[in-house]
């Protein structure tokens, strides 16, 4: 009979085994399990950098472009300013250029001493003046 109780105690402690082993493969699993969830949130996220990194990319880009416009637009300003100081914008410009073809047909002004037929100064006939202006010095 001993032997018999020998043999239970055993089949007891295997089945403990058994259950133990079994417990540590259903934690395999779950590990397994949060393993394949946490490859998928990395690789969305990854994802997403990457397209935030191509905008940031973009715009990167895209400041220079921005600071070229607004050179050219006050390169431009300070243009209309020094052919015209009185001006303030471009329209005031037009019309101070009509005012000085008007006043180069009622008589004798800046602008007929440039060489032009119309009485409009140019930019070529400011160049001008500025090289001789350089040149006098």
């Amino acid at each position: 009979m001993t032997k018999y109780y020998d043999r239970l105690r055993e089949v007891e402690r295997y089945k403990a085994k058994f259950k133990e082993n079994k417990q540590f493969v259903n934690d395999a699993r779950k590990m397994s399990k949060a393993l394949v969830d946490a490859i998928r949130l990395k690789d969305e996220n990854f994802e997403s950098l990457k397209s935030a990194l191509v905008e940031v990319s973009g715009l990167k880009r895209s400041i220079p472009t921005e600071r070229d416009a607004a050179v050219q637009e006050f390169l431009g300003k300070a243009f209309i300013l020094t052919v015209d100081p009185s001006s303030d914008d471009d329209s005031d410009n037009k019309a101070s250029i009509s005012e000085q073809s008007q006043e180069s047909k009622d008589g004798p002004g800046d602008a007929e001493e440039s060489g032009d037929s119309d009485g409009v100064e140019t930019q070529n006939d400011i160049v001008r003046g500025s090289a001789s202006d350089e040149d006098d010095s």
